[in-house]
């Protein structure tokens, strides 16, 4: 090989090694961008790159602009483009579906709120023996494969929708063998048991423990702009001891009064406290229990209160935000909070965020985050971007949000479905 040919080849290794020392980062970028990106009507999305110019996109000029230093993608109506990436303008990089969906706005929340809620049937939160009138040891429930997180729905033939119908229908049955009707995991599954008459009272038996109601406090997160529905809390309410999502029957929520805070400290979570106010007037009536909170009607929100426009995931970053919450009775106050990290997901999680509170006055009245603050509020650059879910149990100072978009999945109408997709 002559030293021409030598050469050539060695300026076209050095040409391809700038490119891509220049380039592999951007590269790097362009690969890791989701397949589709939901954005909003009117705003613009950044990414942290600038453009090589060897990167070509082509795009619909109609529904959006590009800029680049850094890349910014401005969306000018609604619709759909196709943002494709090639290299020297020939080679495809990445295809990348920009998905324009229309702005909605909300009234952000932060007031807090008692919750009751009425389990449909009612769930199964420990098994248990029952010693019967000839001394014996019997395990009826756990013979019969019931398990802890189940919803017994019927007995014999009747609906069971408290813990004293189970009594009442096991004492009618007597010991003659029964039907019993559970959910499990959204399917309805038949089981044959036969109750024991206990020593203790003399009462029939199944061997379990039974939960149909439950209660506590949390956060109001949205109101919708027609001033009907609402969202809370960001995650479920479950049953303490089993972990499981409960099956609502019914439930309110009612205005409520803090009492007290207590401090959160490491491995030791905090808790606001209060008291419902005027139980014979609830604000608002539950429709759904959630993996994404608490949702209904609401009888109405303070007359001129203010919208802001919710955000899609893609328009969170880090840095930072602030949450909103009441915690003295003297109205919502905003607080300072930093969004340390934040997750693509194309599967909804409450786990969307990490946040952590950085400001003085709220780390000096509760440690940080603590149970009671879930749903509030959390707004970066005006929009609201997400609901405060849960509390490290380590660090207090920390805790995890859901995206809003997550949230606004749930609300039963076309106008909210169509940003959440």
């Amino acid at each position: 090989m002559n030293k021409q040919k030598i050469s050539k080849i060695l300026a076209v290794f050095l040409i391809f090694l700038l490119v891509f020392i220049d380039y592999a980062f951007p590269l790097r970028y362009i690969n890791d961008m989701p397949d589709e990106i939901r954005v909003i009507e009117g705003s613009q999305q950044s990414f942290d790159f600038k453009l090589p110019k060897v990167i070509k996109i082509n795009f619909d000029t109609s529904v959006v602009q590009l800029k680049n230093e850094p890349l910014t993608i401005n969306t000018l109506k609604e619709g759909k483009s196709d943002l494709e990436f090639y290299l020297f303008g020939l080679l495809p990089l990445k295809r990348v579906t920009l998905n324009i969906v229309p702005g909605v706005y909300v009234i952000p929340g932060g007031e807090p709120i008692g919750v009751k809620v009425k389990t449909k049937g009612v769930m199964v939160v420990g098994l248990s023996e029952v010693i019967g009138i000839d001394d014996r040891v019997y395990k009826p429930a756990r013979d019969a494969e019931i398990r802890t997180g189940d919803i017994i729905v019927s007995l014999d033939g009747h609906d069971v929708n408290s813990a004293d119908d189970i009594t009442r229908w096991l004492n009618q049955a007597g010991d003659k063998k029964i039907s019993v009707l559970i959910e499990r995991n959204d399917r309805i599954l038949e089981k044959w048991i036969k109750p024991v008459k206990a020593k203790e009272d003399e009462n029939f038996r199944i061997g379990l423990w039974v939960k149909d109601h439950t209660a506590g406090i949390g956060t109001l997160t949205f109101v919708t702009e027609d001033n009907k529905m609402f969202g809370a809390l960001g995650h479920p309410i479950t049953d303490s001891s089993t972990g499981e999502i409960m099956s609502l029957s019914e439930g309110e929520i009612y205005r409520t009064e803090i009492t007290s805070i207590e401090e959160g400290k490491k491995n030791k979570p905090g808790e606001i406290r209060g008291v419902f106010k005027d139980e014979s007037s609830p604000l608002g009536y539950i429709e759904k229990n959630t993996p994404f909170g608490i949702y209904g009607y609401i009888n109405g929100v303070k007359e001129n209160s203010s919208m802001i426009p919710v955000a899609l995931q893609s328009e969170v970053r880090p840095g930072p935000a602030k949450i909103l919450i009441d915690l003295d009775n003297s109205g919502i106050k905003s607080y300072n909070v930093e969004i340390q990290k934040t997750t693509v997901q194309s599967i909804p999680s409450s786990k969307s965020m990490i946040i952590k509170v950085t400001d003085k006055e709220l780390l000096d009245r509760t440690g940080g985050i603590v149970q009671g603050m879930s749903g509030s509020p959390i707004v970066q650059d005006g929009k609201l971007v997400g609901a405060v879910t849960h509390v490290f149990v380590n660090d207090p100072t920390k805790g995890y949000g859901v995206y809003i978009e997550w949230m606004m999945s749930e609300v039963e109408t076309d106008k909210y479905k169509a940003v959440s997709g």
